[in-house]
């Protein structure tokens, strides 16, 4: 397979090629095992020749398998194979991928119709995202270049290890002005692939820490009805709303108004007063709907 893939072309990748025909034939014969060989031999053959069948080999593993487990595989690549956090192959492969407009043209002097090389390079355009998103949640944050002579500099002078560890600012919090600042940046250095990663990367993580978000709400009502000492049914009565709609807000499909959250709260901790007091056999005291109502 290696040497159909690479043939006799590889070059100075050689050696790579050869550690990686050793590694792959310690591999069991299972079908995740065949996987993992297809996806490092293909990064080495996008890396080492990088030829139009080595870009549509991309594609086709990434609609069999999916850009997310595809990228977890791809980047497996350096930690067998280089020495020291700059990750070459990992660096080259994201440097490859992510040239769309050169990929397209590969594509189309072979022979694919227009339209079949705009989808494949597209298509590794989002597995080169995908690549660089490795590792990100564990990257130390890194500074932020504050000119597009710095941000130029990042790009041309280091490597994957050091972009994960910028775009790891973006990541603990996409909402910063750390993720415009370096959009601004990538736009005005006339760097679209790049600028295009930065958004992508602050939608990823924006949806991930709103999801993180509802899940916490989510968490916090079911432990306020909880220590309500009433089933669901009997609180969302109380609250002034259906069983079915607090049931979406106690599993985290729907996420309630502040107001339903702070009416939520309230009458949780009033009502838990009274079942405490009934567990204590000490006389249960009145709830003060009234004042809870008015400052709800």
């Amino acid at each position: 397979m290696l040497e159909r893939t690479l043939q006799l072309d590889a070059g100075p990748h050689r050696s790579t090629l050869g550690r990686l025909d050793n590694l792959i034939a310690t591999f069991p014969d299972t079908a995740e095992a065949a996987r993992r060989a297809e996806v490092l031999t293909n990064l080495l053959a996008v890396v080492a020749r990088g030829g139009p069948e080595d870009y549509a080999r991309t594609a086709e593993l990434v609609r069999r398998h999916g850009h997310r487990a595809v990228a977890a595989l791809q980047s497996e690549f350096d930690g067998h194979f280089s020495v020291g956090a700059n990750l070459p192959f990992t660096t080259s492969a994201l440097v490859k991928l992510s040239r769309a407009g050169q990929i397209d043209h590969l594509l189309r002097r072979a022979g694919h119709s227009p339209a079949e090389a705009e989808e494949i390079a597209t298509v590794c355009g989002r597995t080169a995202f995908w690549l660089l998103m490795q590792g990100i949640d564990d990257a130390d944050c890194a500074p932020v270049p504050r000119t597009v002579e710095r941000f130029r500099g990042l790009l041309e002078q280091h490597g994957a290890g050091a972009w994960r560890q910028v775009l790891a600012n973006v990541a603990a919090n996409p909402w910063s002005p750390d993720a415009s600042r370096l959009h601004a940046l990538a736009v005005e250095a006339g760097l679209p692939a790049p600028a295009e990663a930065i958004a992508a990367c602050a939608e990823v993580y924006r949806k991930r820490h709103e999801e993180a978000d509802r899940l916490e709400v989510a968490m916090e009502i079911r432990r306020l009805v909880a220590i309500s000492g009433c089933s669901q049914r009997q609180f969302a009565r109380y609250v002034g709303t259906s069983a079915p709609r607090l049931s979406t807000y106690v599993n985290g499909a729907v996420t309630p108004s502040a107001a339903m959250m702070l009416r939520i709260t309230r009458y949780a901790h009033e009502l838990a007063k009274r079942a405490q007091a009934a567990d204590a056999g000490t006389p249960v005291p009145e709830v003060p709907w009234a004042q809870l109502r008015a400052s709800a």
